[in-house]
C-alpha cells in the first residue's frame, strides 16, 4: 500500500466513517480520521500530525507495541474481529481492527495504516445471545421431561437426553425419524389431527395421552404437550413437544380396573354362590326328611351332610375359591370319620387340581360314601377297610377315582337308587363331567368314578364355579330299610 498526502485525500480520510490512522516507520502520525480520534476519547479536530503514537497514548500495552514492530519489520498484515480495549476510566470496549504496512514508491515499508471500529454493542449482543443459548441448552438437555423440536412435517429436529432415554433411541437415531414413525398406530390419527389444527391456528396448544413405540417395540405411555413456534413472517417454524412418562399411572389405572372388574365379578358370583348353596341345603333337607319319620335320625343325617359341605367350603376358602388339590379335599371330607385316624381309610393318589365346583362335588360324594360305609359298610366294623385311590392322566386331564371297601359286612345290590347314589351320579355328570359305576361285590362296595378336569386357569369362570347344582327333582326316591350297602345316608 502506498500513502499520498494530497490535501483532497486527507480531507476524505478525515471524514471516513471508520477509525483510520496512518503512521510512518517511527509510529508518528501522518494522518488520522475524526472517527479515530473521537473513538479514542479525543477531540475530533485535535492535530496529531508529527506526534508519536506512544506519546499520545503513553499507557498503550506492550502487546500493541509488539504488534506494531512485527508489522513494520516483517510486513505482516494483522487483524482481529473483537479485541478487548480497556479505557483509562476502566470501561471495557471491544474493537475490530486491521493493521497493514504501506510502502513507498521504491517498495520499502514506509509505515502502517490502522483501521479500527468499536463493536462493543455487537459483542455484547452476541454475548447475551450466547448466554441465552447456553441457558436454553441447559434447560433443554437437563429437563426432567422429554423435549423435542419437531418440523411442521413431523421430522425430529432436536431431542434432549431425557427424550432419548424414554424411547431408548440414541440422539442420532431419533434425528433420522419422524414422530409418525414412533407413534402407536392407534394414536396416530388423533395426533396428526391435533397437529394440523395447531398449524391452521385454530388452537394454540394441545395435550394428549399417547403411546410411543420405543426401541425394541415396547409400548410406552406418555402425556404429550405441543406448542407451535412461528418465524418472523408468521409462518410455522417448528413444534416444541414435551413428553412426560405416565406408564406407572396407566399401569395403576389398568390394575385398578382389573381389581374393580374382579370385585364386581366376585360380588355377582357371591350372590350366585349363596343362592346355589341355599338350594343345595334345601335339597338336602328335603330329601333327608322325605320318608324318614324319626326327627333325631333326620337331624343326624342332615347335620352330617351339612358338615361335609362345610368341610369342602373350608378348603376352598383357604384357597380363596381358586380351586383345591384333590388330596386336600379328600382329607377334609373324610376327616370327621374315625377311619382316617385308625388306618381304616387309606388314601393314595397323584397331584390333581380341582376347580371350585368340582371340589365341592367331590367333597359331597366322598362324604356320602364315607357316611354310608360308617353305617352299613366297611367302616361299621373295626376290621373293615377303605382304599381310596386315584390317577390323573396329565395329557388328557382324565381322572380315575376308586373307592373300594373290604372287610365289612356282606353287601348286596340295592333294589332301587337312593339319595346318595343320585347325589354321586349327579355330581359326576355336572361339575366333574364324568360318571360313576357301583359294584356290589360280597366283599364290599366298589365305586369307580371317571372325571374330566380342566387345566388350572384354563377358563376364567372356573375360578368362580358354583357349588354342585343339587335339584330337588333329581332325588325323588328314598331308600328302603334293607338297602344297607347302598350309599343312601
Amino acid at each position: 500500500m502506498q500513502v499520498s498526502t494530497h490535501s483532497g485525500v486527507l480531507t476524505a480520510l478525515n471524514q471516513a466513517p471508520l477509525g483510520i490512522a496512518i503512521f510512518d516507520r517511527e509510529m508518528r502520525y501522518l494522518a488520522a480520521s475524526s472517527r479515530f480520534l473521537t473513538e479514542q476519547g479525543l477531540p475530533g479536530d485535535l492535530p496529531l500530525v508529527g506526534q508519536l503514537h506512544y506519546d499520545v497514548f503513553p499507557d498503550i500495552p506492550q502487546r500493541w507495541r509488539d504488534i506494531h514492530a512485527h508489522a513494520l519489520q516483517d510486513g505482516a498484515e494483522l487483524s482481529h474481529e473483537a479485541d478487548p480495549f480497556l479505557r483509562p476510566d476502566g470501561q471495557l470496549d471491544w474493537v475490530r481492527w486491521s493493521l497493514k504496512p504501506w510502502r513507498t514508491d521504491e517498495g520499502e515499508i514506509g509505515g502502517l495504516v490502522l483501521y479500527t471500529e468499536f463493536v462493543t454493542p455487537n459483542v455484547e449482543a452476541r454475548v447475551r445471545l450466547e448466554a441465552a443459548e447456553a441457558r436454553y441448552r441447559a434447560v433443554f438437555n437437563q429437563a426432567a421431561m422429554g423435549v423435542a423440536r419437531v418440523s411442521p412435517d413431523g421430522r425430529l429436529l432436536e431431542v434432549n437426553d431425557r427424550f432419548c432415554a424414554m424411547l431408548r433411541y440414541s440422539r442420532d437415531e431419533l434425528k433420522t425419524m419422524s414422530f409418525q414413525e414412533i407413534t402407536h398406530p392407534d394414536d396416530l390419527n388423533n395426533n396428526i389431527a391435533m397437529s394440523e389444527a395447531l398449524l391452521a391456528g385454530s388452537i394454540e396448544t394441545y395435550s394428549m395421552e399417547k403411546r410411543y413405540i420405543a426401541n425394541g417395540g415396547q409400548v410406552v405411555w406418555n402425556n404429550l404437550t405441543v406448542a407451535l413456534v412461528r418465524n418472523g413472517a408468521g409462518e410455522p417454524d417448528y413444534f416444541i413437544s414435551i413428553i412426560d412418562d405416565i406408564g406407572a399411572r396407566k399401569e395403576a389405572e389398568a390394575e385398578q380396573k382389573r381389581y374393580q372388574d374382579q370385585l364386581r365379578l366376585m360380588i355377582n358370583e357371591l350372590n350366585h354362590r349363596v343362592k346355589n348353596t341355599l338350594a343345595t341345603v334345601q335339597s338336602m333337607a328335603s330329601q333327608t326328611m322325605r320318608g324318614e319319620g324319626d326327627p333325631d335320625v333326620v337331624y343326624e343325617k342332615l347335620e352330617a351332610r351339612l358338615l361335609g359341605l362345610s368341610q369342602a367350603h373350608d378348603v376352598l376358602t383357604r384357597e380363596r375359591w381358586y380351586g383345591a388339590e384333590l388330596r386336600d379335599v379328600t382329607e377334609r371330607a373324610l376327616g370327621p370319620f374315625a377311619g382316617t385316624s385308625t388306618g381304616q381309610i387309606r388314601i393314595d393318589g397323584t397331584k390333581a387340581w380341582l376347580a371350585p365346583g368340582a371340589a365341592l362335588s367331590m367333597a359331597l360324594i366322598l362324604h356320602e360314601l364315607a357316611t354310608n360305609a360308617v353305617k352299613y359298610g366297611a367302616l361299621s366294623v373295626p376290621a373293615g377297610r377303605v382304599d381310596l385311590t386315584w390317577r390323573l392322566d396329565a395329557d388328557t386331564r382324565e381322572l380315575a377315582v376308586t373307592w373300594a371297601e373290604s372287610g365289612g359286612p356282606e353287601v348286596s345290590p340295592p333294589t332301587r337308587k337312593g339319595f346318595g347314589t343320585r347325589l354321586i351320579e349327579r355330581g359326576l355328570r355336572g361339575d366333574l363331567r364324568g360318571s360313576a359305576t357301583m359294584s356290589y361285590a360280597p366283599s364290599g362296595l366298589v365305586c369307580t368314578m371317571q372325571a374330566q378336569l380342566v387345566e388350572r386357569g384354563e377358563d376364567q369362570l372356573s375360578l368362580f364355579d358354583g357349588p354342585p347344582q343339587v335339584s330337588t327333582k333329581a332325588f325323588s326316591s328314598t331308600k328302603s330299610p334293607g338297602e344297607a350297602s347302598e350309599p343312601s345316608s
